[in-house]
């Protein structure tokens, strides 16, 4: 430990002093350039021997849950049934109440996988089982009708009540649509009047009357549908009842509107000359045209989103609307280290100058003007990629972390330094001395200082 801190004990008192909460708090004090020289901003690595937990460090008592250590599955199980709970959400807000012994966890699906976990039913005792574990354990489609008939409900809102009481059987399920291709409606599966071989309207009439309408969409038929005033003949769910004339809800309810699974569109090429004759030059303009012109597009049969319809021809916005632009994602560079021996060839000697330079035409298309943002893990500096100085002897003019630290700390208070702009600009300003670095928060951190070492 080069610097000189305080002991474990005596840094902690003064934290503890602090009454922070949480680490993302203790990260802003840290900033602030209020901290104290002798106490570190990582004591987790400074402290190693007398570590324990951040809420320990805090003064919170919190632990954080890879340090909890929680009750057997078994015995945690057994706890919870003794709250006699009976489902999800008053588990969760029984974990909200603060009334929750530590050592049994909120998320037990997560703590105990594959430790005994099966479901939240089997957690609290209740034996109810996911509406997917009960969908391989229904009744038949006729076994389960047979059964609610005999109840004698005469509409849908009886049937959610008696759902919602806790008699229903867990072999019939709540939502009968579970049954898809022998469900017909409510009222077939009450018995209120419905037969099973109950002939409906034919198509024609049925879809005739759904125009008449005027319903918009899928959603506000099926309300219509539920409300009652809807005539015996007419299916509630129509898509099942004339599979053979089926054409889509945009047809039966006269709207047009066509899914974007049934749409049938015309060729790629022929779809891409529409949007290069437009001229736009981004695909922001495209997506504005498209919000603007659905019925346009949908007279020619040109999907709005082309990526997602065209997926094998697809080869990014620019080739569809003729640009040519190509985004970074779809571009292939330079390995770093030839791209920057190519751009330290060009004897370009600050970062405007690069500016300059790749706004003049000449720049390589596998040369990319973000070269920060493309070569993430190998970029280092501007000064390093333009090679306007020995990088070698730039790393040994700057000081060391925690040299650094005790001089930035002086540099802040006297300075006024109450952000990174401001860190910025001083640097700029001439203010902060050559030793420390123009972004020291990205200088210093770990991978960085790896990649100095290997050079």
């Amino acid at each position: 430990m080069k610097n000189k801190y305080r002991t474990f004990s005596e840094a902690r008192k003064f934290v503890h002093s602090l009454k922070l909460k949480s680490n993302k708090k203790w990260r802003v004090y840290c900033r602030s350039g209020k901290r104290p020289v002798d106490i570190p901003t990582n004591p987790n690595r400074i402290y190693k021997k007398e570590w324990i937990t951040w809420g320990d460090w805090f003064g919170t008592g919190t632990i954080a849950k890879y340090y909890i250590k929680y009750r057997s599955f078994s015995e945690a199980r057994k706890f919870v049934h003794s709250l006699k709970l009976k489902k999800q959400s008053d588990w969760r807000e029984y974990t909200k109440s603060g009334k929750k012994p530590a050592d049994i966890p909120s998320d037990p699906n997560v703590v105990y996988k594959n430790k005994g976990w099966k479901r939240m039913g089997d957690w609290l005792g209740t034996g109810n089982l996911s509406a997917k574990e009960r969908s391989k354990g229904y009744k038949s489609f006729q076994e389960a009708r047979k059964f609610v008939r005999k109840l004698g409900f005469k509409n849908r809102e009886e049937w959610m009540r008696y759902c919602k009481s806790g008699k229903k059987p867990a072999d019939i399920p709540t939502s009968p649509l579970v049954y898809k291709k022998e469900w017909i409606d409510y009222g077939d599966w009450l018995g209120t009047g419905y037969k099973h071989e109950k002939k409906f309207s034919s198509f024609v009439i049925a879809r005739r009357f759904a125009h008449s309408l005027k319903l918009n969409s899928q959603k506000k038929w099926h309300a219509y549908a539920q409300s009652g005033k809807k005539p015996s003949d007419i299916p509630s769910n129509p898509q099942f009842n004339y599979k053979k004339e089926w054409e889509g809800w945009g047809d039966f309810l006269g709207t047009g509107n066509i899914s974007n699974v049934d749409k049938m569109y015309i060729p790629f090429k022929e779809a891409r000359r529409f949007a290069i004759k437009l001229g736009f030059k981004s695909g922001n303009e495209w997506l504005k045209f498209s919000k603007e012109n659905k019925k346009l597009l949908d007279e020619k049969r040109i999907p709005a989103s082309p990526r997602n319809v065209y997926e094998e021809e697809w080869q990014g916005m620019g080739d569809w609307l003729g640009t040519g632009t190509i985004s970074n994602a779809n571009k292939k560079f330079k390995p770093f280290k030839d791209a920057r021996k190519f751009v330290r060839s060009l004897k370009i000697k600050s970062q405007s100058g690069w500016s300059k330079y790749k706004k003049s035409g000449k720049k390589p298309t596998d040369i990319p003007a973000t070269p920060a943002l493309v070569y993430k893990m190998e970029w280092v500096s501007w000064a390093d990629w333009l090679g306007t100085r020995n990088v070698a002897t730039r790393q040994r003019e700057i000081l060391l972390h925690e040299e650094a630290e005790k001089q930035a700390h002086i540099l802040v208070k006297k300075l006024g330094i109450n952000s990174k702009k401001d860190w910025i600009d001083a640097k700029k300003a001439g203010k902060i001395p050559d030793n420390l670095p123009s972004q020291p928060w990205s200088y210093y951190t770990e991978s960085n200082t790896k990649k100095r070492r290997k050079k």
